[in-house]
């Protein structure tokens, strides 16, 4: 399943760019769906690359009917492990959601671009695949699939789309959380 998110904000491509990279943890205020986000590792691996790696809790999320027996509530978070590359201003992420690991894969990258003065355009590409091979039978795996991607997708695509919404609140508060 694609994820695909297109998002303007009004600031300058170099700021967004950095905030996003370097303030993330400050936009968990901003975001209704989570609850906070934790910087667990940061490493400038050469000139003009970073890779973080953050954990994302997210708040109480209804979970659909068909999709509960495979998602514990309590489970409800994801690492998101990032390298930024400045030459070129772009993140390769990948996501891995804590309720079922080895079953979800969900990566991409992220652009960042000028969109005139003082405007960034962010395009943020990925894929999510869900295997259920093996967890169910033949059938009811074909069935429950499509229901539990789109939860997962549900859950990701909006707060990677509210994420970029609360990096400009937080950049027109000249950078202050809450």
């Amino acid at each position: 399943m694609d994820i695909t998110v297109d998002s303007k904000i009004n600031h300058p491509r170099a700021v967004v760019y950095a905030a996003m990279r370097d303030q993330m943890a400050s936009l968990a205020p901003y975001l209704p769906n989570v609850e906070r986000i934790e910087v667990r590792e940061r490493k400038d691996t050469t000139p003009g690359v970073v890779e973080l790696v953050n954990f994302w809790k997210a708040a109480a999320t209804e979970i659909p009917a068909v999709a509960r027996p495979f998602i514990d509530p309590s489970k409800l978070s994801w690492i998101d492990r990032a390298r930024w590359v400045d030459a070129d201003q772009t993140c390769h992420w990948s996501l891995e959601v804590s309720f079922m690991p080895e079953r979800v894969k969900c990566s991409g990258t992220t652009t960042y671009l000028e969109d005139g003065p003082n405007r960034t355009a962010i395009r943020m590409r990925g894929k999510l695949e869900l295997d259920l091979k093996g967890l169910l039978p033949g059938l009811i795996a074909r069935t429950a699939t499509p229901s539990v991607e789109q939860f997962v997708v549900k859950m990701i695509q909006p707060n990677l789309e509210k994420t970029v919404e609360a990096l400009g609140r937080f950049l027109d508060t000249g950078g202050r959380a809450g």
